[in-house]
């Protein structure tokens, strides 16, 4: 490596899954803790994995066999890409692992999750507010 790659990859932060802090229930926001209990208690986790510092927010996601997300929208736009399993999106198509779903801001979606589980990342340009419908 020259002393430039060497100097750009020094500016590059690294996010590593087993240092980072799974959320709990008691960090939603009051409005969502209903949900966020109903999701803990059957497994479901998520973890906020870059918050802002170059312009992506991202969390990683993992919900088992069956667990139904109602619907809801966020306040800005989200990049959702399938990693592992995958979900029915209500009024919408079978996702897989590969997949990818653009979402604008303000979209109401929910789906359920199949039989396989599923594990996604979502990307979003800001921190986002969700709004159950």
């Amino acid at each position: 490596m020259t002393n430039n790659s060497e100097a750009a990859l020094d500016a590059a932060t690294f996010h590593h899954l087993a240092d980072l802090r799974w959320e709990t229930a008691a960090d939603a926001p009051p409005e969502l803790r209903e949900l966020a209990d109903k999701a803990t208690a059957i497994g479901a986790r998520r973890v906020q994995v870059t918050k802002g510092a170059i312009g992506f927010h991202s969390q990683l996601s993992e919900m088992p066999a069956g667990f139904e997300v109602p619907p809801h929208s966020h306040s800005v736009d989200e990049l959702m890409i399938i990693l592992e399993g995958g979900c029915e999106v209500g009024g919408g198509p079978q996702l897989s692992a590969g997949d990818v779903v653009e979402v604008p801001a303000q979209t109401e979606y929910g789906f359920t999750v199949g039989d396989e589980g599923i594990r996604f990342i979502v990307v979003r340009p800001e921190a986002s507010t969700t709004r159950l419908s």
